[in-house]
């Protein structure tokens, strides 16, 4: 279990490396560098890896160790939970509204492609911060 343990917390680690470079680092080079159609593919799938990533790390963090991460066990359940409703309910808004197409979610809500866009990268902030707390305070293994 300990090495796990170590495997998971370098991973998570690892993940918010990510998560920076996509979102601080790569994505805006790309959007200063190529048209906006094109970069905004390429993010996209930069930020779908990610996000994936994110949740089998941290859902693996929480499935695995919530009795030892007990103080962090709220914030790992809240990251996995943004994640997933940034990846699975968020991202396919705003690819409806980039190729026109029908989504349950904008039919039921609304909202332009700025409002998405603006949520998605808060999710994505705030994610970034939970994650970053997470291993700042992540305890070392008994």
């Amino acid at each position: 279990m300990n090495l796990l343990y170590k495997i998971i917390q370098t991973a998570a680690t690892m993940w918010l490396g990510m998560q920076l470079t996509a979102g601080y680092v790569t994505a805006p080079i790309l959007f200063r560098l190529l048209p906006k159609m094109q970069a905004g593919e390429i993010a996209g799938i930069l930020f779908a890896i990610t996000a994936l990533c994110g949740l089998v790390i941290f859902g693996a963090a929480y499935a695995f160790f919530r009795k030892q991460l007990a103080s962090l066990s709220w914030w790992i359940l809240v990251l996995w939970l943004l994640l997933a409703c940034n990846h699975l309910l968020v991202t396919p808004v705003i690819e409806a509204h980039k190729y026109g197409l029908d989504n349950w979610l904008l039919s039921l809500v609304g909202g332009t492609f700025g409002v998405w866009h603006g949520l998605s990268s808060i999710i994505f902030l705030i994610c970034t911060i939970l994650a970053a707390i997470c291993v700042w305070k992540w305890p070392k293994p008994n």
